[in-house]
């Protein structure tokens, strides 16, 4: 498994970066809260120099906007932002799965399954950090296996791009996604090239459909 280095190995800004990032993705800060440089940088542990190279950073991906006269913002979650960003994904992951699958073998489905298996036991409430960490391993192992650095990277990225604690806020998302991971699973267990393809996308368009049926069900009625 591929693990982030530790603070002490990264620059200031690189650990600024990091740890707004995931401020943002895991939920501690919101959809729309006000980012003020000074007070991220207290609430972080931060200095407000790297705090405010990270803003810069985390707009160049879309987790951050500016308004003008109201300053550094988390950006809001819209249909046509999630749909680009779920685009990519899939074209990405399904290419990355597919070079994976051939190098998936009894060790690495042993892999696979161990760390199904600690998603499938989460019963943490509103624990978001350990329940996206545990996600990401489960597909971190089906495409390392791609031995492919460069897609993992983009694939690490994309998924850097959108607070992924968002869908797990979404009522019956994580049992349909334990689910939709079985069948990836099932698939490679029976050496199915075809399903385990199909089950990767089905994957991503499920959770794409999740995303916009929420956004579009909690959008605030027209006057």
């Amino acid at each position: 498994m591929e693990y982030a280095p530790a603070d002490e190995f990264l620059t200031k800004r690189e650990v600024a970066t990091r740890r707004l990032r995931d401020a943002i993705r895991l939920g501690r800060y919101a959809p729309g809260d006000p980012l003020k440089q000074n007070d991220i940088a207290a609430d972080l542990g931060l200095s407000s120099t790297p705090v405010r190279e990270a803003l810069t950073e985390l707009r160049a991906c879309g987790l951050v906007v500016y308004e003008s006269h109201r300053g550094a913002r988390v950006a809001t979650i819209d249909v046509a932002r999630v749909r680009e960003l779920y685009t990519a994904r899939k074209i990405v992951e399904r290419e990355t799965a597919r070079l994976a699958f051939e190098n998936i073998g009894k060790a690495e489905l042993a892999h696979i399954r161990g760390t199904y298996d600690a998603l499938a036991r989460w019963d943490g409430g509103g624990d978001y950090e350990t329940l996206v960490r545990r996600d990401e391993d489960f597909h971190l192992s089906l495409y390392e296996a791609s031995g492919n650095a460069y897609l993992i990277r983009s694939i690490r990225d994309l998924w850097h791009s959108f607070p992924r604690y968002f869908m797990w806020n979404i009522e019956g998302r994580l049992a349909q996604s334990k689910t939709e991971h079985r069948r990836i699973i099932s698939a490679l267990r029976k050496r199915d090239r075809t399903r385990f393809l199909e089950s990767v996308e089905a994957h991503i368009d499920c959770s794409l459909n999740a995303i916009v049926a929420h956004i579009e069900a909690n959008a605030p009625l027209d006057p």
